[in-house]
């Protein structure tokens, strides 16, 4: 079975069309045939309007477009795409959703948070393989308008919780400067770590088994590994150690615009918006207490490619 997922953020639109050639599309087994990935921003001064503006639906509307027709002529026979904090929190948010739908012909889905956090937490312990599934994990998704959190033990989610912010939204909020300055640094950090203290107070005191999906924390794997491209195959799983994980954040943190926009698989789309990021991931080691960071590139599209599966599996036994 062939499926198509377009994970529709606020901060980037990702795409992934893969194989399941078992029964159980929440098994193991899933093999990736096609997955891409363009910077759309569509949380870009939500803060300030508490709409998507209309540049920015154009190009998500162009990106959906092109992802759906790709996915399509590689042959996937069911294709789910799931908006997320953007669109959650935009009070355009269904009208944005349905010039999109229109666009690119699939139902474009604003998935509830707690939705989306479930399918990104089975999703990467899933992916991450035995260890995962044998362990206590605290697993978050760091996206450009929210941070979800979740604990759970294997692969069965259990306490979660959606932060308010992400990259994009503390940048626009909290690090201004370039570089920011210490006391807009530190301010920063005391924001991050009191709204994470407040919204994660149900969640486990500490694990030992921190997952993390996001740009912000491939972008820490790469420059971990010395990695010039992007290679899910050598990402995946990637473990990094609580105090080298703070050296490359503060590495980051403290870097002017172009020096981080010239660091290893950086690019435009992210060397803006990656300060804000690595200092969630640094709240998170610190709010679990956790020995360090394990990264997973099997975020949010694989678990929206499962339920495709699931969809179309489900479609396909039903009586005629």
């Amino acid at each position: 079975m062939r499926v198509g997922a377009i994970d529709i953020g606020s901060n980037s639109i990702r795409l992934l069309v893969a194989d399941f050639p078992g029964d159980d599309p929440w098994g193991p087994t899933l093999a990736t045939v096609a997955r891409a990935g363009e910077s759309c921003r569509l949380s870009r001064g939500m803060h300030e309007t508490g709409l998507i503006a209309d540049d920015l639906i154009e190009r998500a509307s162009t990106i959906t477009q092109e992802f759906a027709r790709r996915a399509r002529s590689l042959g996937a026979t069911r294709i789910i795409a799931g908006a997320t904090a953007a669109m959650r929190m935009a009070s355009n948010g269904a009208d944005v959703a349905q010039r999109l739908s229109a666009a690119a012909g699939v139902d474009v889905r604003i998935l509830k948070g707690e939705d989306e956090a479930r399918l990104v937490y089975r999703a990467v312990v899933l992916g991450l393989g035995e260890r995962a599934r044998r362990s206590q994990c605290v697993v978050f998704d760091l996206g450009g308008g929210s941070t979800e959190v979740v604990s759970g033990v294997g692969y069965e989610a259990g306490r979660w919780t959606s932060v308010p912010f992400g990259a994009v939204t503390l940048t626009e909020r909290l690090l201004k400067g370039d570089p920011p300055t210490l006391e807009t640094i530190a301010a920063a950090e005391a924001s991050i770590r009191a709204e994470l203290m407040h919204d994660c107070a149900s969640l486990p005191e500490r694990t030992s088994f921190l997952a993390g999906v996001g740009g912000t924390v491939t972008v820490l794997a790469s420059m971990d590994r010395g990695l010039a491209d992007y290679d899910p195959a050598m990402l995946e799983g990637w473990y990094i150690g609580r105090e080298r994980a703070l050296a490359l954040i503060d590495r980051i943190i403290h870097a002017s615009h172009e020096e981080r926009r010239l660091m290893p698989i950086m690019g435009e789309g992210r060397a803006d918006i990656i300060g804000a990021g690595a200092l969630v991931v640094k709240a998170l080691l610190e709010r679990f207490q956790a020995p360090g960071l394990v990264c997973s590139t099997q975020g949010l599209r694989y678990g929206l490619a499962r339920l495709a599966a699931v969809e179309a599996a489900a479609e396909r036994d039903r009586p005629r």
